[in-house]
């Protein structure tokens, strides 16, 4: 092959590789993203969550229901209007 094939051959493909890091670090600002949300939510949970033991060892979880917070759909969180990270 000739300089200039090479040259052109490896310059597409370091652009093909620049696109798929880019690809990937959008797909991990969005799993970071997700992950923030699971992280409060769990935490939401947790506070709210009240453990109680019976006298038989059972263990018995009250969750206080709050009527003035949204419900977020977890199976699609992307549909939850979060500003991206730049």
């Amino acid at each position: 092959m000739t300089e200039k094939r090479i040259i052109r051959k490896l310059k597409k493909l370091a652009s093909r590789i620049n696109s798929k890091i880019e690809s990937v670090r959008d797909e991990m600002d969005d799993l970071e993203i997700e992950f923030e949300l699971l992280q409060q939510h769990i935490a939401k949970l947790e506070g709210q969550a009240r453990q109680t033991t019976t006298s038989t060892d059972e263990v018995t979880v009250i969750l206080e229901d709050d009527a003035e917070e949204d419900d977020i759909d977890l199976e699609n969180t992307s549909a939850v209007g979060v500003p991206r990270k730049f």
